[in-house]
C-alpha cells in the first residue's frame, strides 16, 4: 500500500475509534483493557484468517504478522476466547416471534397489520405464534420478555403488538450485543468492498446534505424512520422465504447469514463558527 493510502487509511481507522472510545468510555472502560482487547483481536484474525494455502498456521508467523512477540500470543490463546459466550449466530426468541409477526399472513388482518391475539385460542393466538417460532422457549417466558421491553401489551388476555420491530429499549445487555453484531456487519461489508471488483460488490450506499437547519431534523428523523421501517418490513418478508427456518420448503446445501441494514445519521457542524 502507498504512504498516501495508508494515510487515509489510518485517518479512516481514527474516525472509526471515536464513537467506539466514547461508548467504552461511556461505560468505564479505560486504555489498557482496549489495548488487551486490540491484541487479543490481531491475534485471532492473523491465526485464522491469514494462513498460507496448505499450511498450519505457525506462532512466528502469526508474531511476524501482528508485531506481538510469540510468548505473549501463546498466553492470549490459553486465555478464553473473547467469543466463547456469545455468538453472532443466536437470534433471540423474543425477537423471532415479533418478525413472524409482521410476516406471517396468518397472524395479520386484511391490512396486512400483525392481528390482536388470545394468549389462548387455536391457530391464530399468540401460544401458536410463540410454539412455532421460539423454539423451545415457553410461551409465559417470551409474553414476559416483550412486556418487558414494551413490545406488547395484554388487556382482558389479548396481546397487541406494539412495535414494529424488535427495540430491547431497557435491555442493555441485548442492545450491546445488538450493537457489537451491526457494527461488525457494516464493517465487514465496507472491508469487502475496498477488497473486490465491482461485481462482488455488496450494497451499502448512503445520500446525506450537509447544510441542513437544525429545525428540519426531527421532520427528517421522523421521515427517514417511517421509510426506513416500510422497507425493511418488506425485505423482511422477502428474506424470510429463503430460510430454512421460517419455510421448511427452502432446500439447498450448508449455512449461511445474509441480511440488509440501513442507518440514519446526523452530526452537527455548528463547532467553530461564529453566531
Amino acid at each position: 500500500m502507498s504512504q498516501k493510502n495508508d494515510q487515509k487509511l489510518f485517518s479512516s481507522v481514527f474516525k472509526l475509534l471515536r464513537p467506539l472510545v466514547k461508548l467504552l468510555l461511556r461505560h468505564g472502560i479505560p486504555y489498557n483493557v482496549f489495548a488487551d482487547m486490540a491484541r487479543h483481536a490481531y491475534v485471532d484474525v492473523a491465526t485464522k484468517e491469514f494462513t498460507l494455502p496448505g499450511r498450519r498456521q505457525t506462532l512466528s508467523r502469526v508474531s511476524v504478522l501482528t508485531g506481538i512477540n510469540r510468548k505473549d500470543i501463546t498466553k492470549l490463546h490459553k486465555r478464553p476466547h473473547p467469543l466463547e459466550n456469545d455468538t453472532i449466530s443466536h437470534l433471540n426468541r423474543a425477537s423471532r416471534v415479533v418478525n413472524a409477526w409482521l410476516i406471517d399472513p396468518q397472524f395479520q388482518d386484511v391490512n396486512a397489520q400483525p392481528k390482536t391475539l388470545p394468549i389462548e385460542g387455536g391457530d391464530v393466538s399468540f401460544s401458536e405464534l410463540v410454539r412455532r417460532y421460539s423454539g423451545d422457549v415457553t410461551v409465559g417466558a417470551v409474553l414476559d420478555e416483550l412486556q418487558r421491553i414494551n413490545a406488547v401489551s395484554v388487556t382482558n388476555e389479548i396481546v397487541h403488538l406494539q412495535t414494529q420491530a424488535y427495540v430491547p429499549e431497557d435491555d442493555m445487555e441485548e442492545k450491546l450485543r445488538i450493537f457489537g453484531t451491526a457494527a461488525t456487519d457494516l464493517i465487514s461489508t465496507l472491508t469487502h468492498n475496498l477488497d473486490n471488483q465491482t461485481s462482488q460488490k455488496r450494497v451499502q450506499r448512503s445520500v446525506f446534505y450537509n447544510n441542513i437547519p437544525q429545525e428540519s431534523l426531527p421532520e427528517i428523523r421522523a421521515r427517514s424512520n417511517e421509510e426506513v421501517q416500510a422497507m425493511l418490513i418488506q425485505m423482511n418478508q422477502w428474506l424470510s422465504k429463503h430460510d430454512r427456518d421460517e419455510n421448511e420448503e427452502v432446500t439447498g446445501t450448508g449455512q449461511a447469514r445474509a441480511g440488509i441494514g440501513i442507518y440514519y445519521f446526523e452530526e452537527s457542524l455548528d463547532q467553530g463558527k461564529s453566531s
